[in-house]
């Protein structure tokens, strides 16, 4: 099993990541994802994904998103960084065992649930759970480092 401490994962995420993404009820979305030093704090990075939605015959990036993500002793926290919820904290993560992070947040009704597993030095995956009086869909994801 891969092991990372929690002193490590700012600089275990920096660089580029390619990406492939399972959206339960909906398909496969390929894309990359890039964390860098955020310019306030040492201990913040930004988090700047652009995906490819299904759209006939375009080859090109056409779906973004960005986050910041904020080290604590026991994991991170991420929090939006566009749009309406922008500064507004999305989940909360601590480790649950030397490889996982773990997440859990009831939003109005629904509950998100969410685990980051590191595979080894260049592959990780994000899971969501959403489920709820009108979501209910699930998101799996695998970082590996180009």
């Amino acid at each position: 099993m891969y092991v990372i401490e929690a002193k490590a994962v700012l600089s275990y995420f920096l660089g580029d990541w390619e990406m492939h993404r399972v959206i339960s009820g909906f398909g496969e979305i390929t894309g990359r994802a890039t964390f860098r030093l955020n310019g306030e704090s040492d201990q913040h990075l930004d988090y700047k994904e652009a995906v490819m939605l299904p759209r006939l015959g375009e080859q090109k990036a056409n779906a973004f998103r960005e986050y910041e993500y904020r080290m604590t002793d026991a994991g991170f926290d991420i929090f939006f960084s566009d749009g309406a919820t922008k500064g507004q904290l999305f989940l909360s993560f601590a480790f649950a065992q030397a490889s996982i992070l773990t997440s859990h947040h009831l939003c109005i009704q629904d509950h998100y649930d969410a685990e980051f597993v590191f595979l080894s030095d260049d592959e990780f995956e994000l899971s969501f759970t959403v489920v709820g009086p009108k979501k209910d869909y699930s998101i799996q994801t695998r970082f590996i480092r180009v």
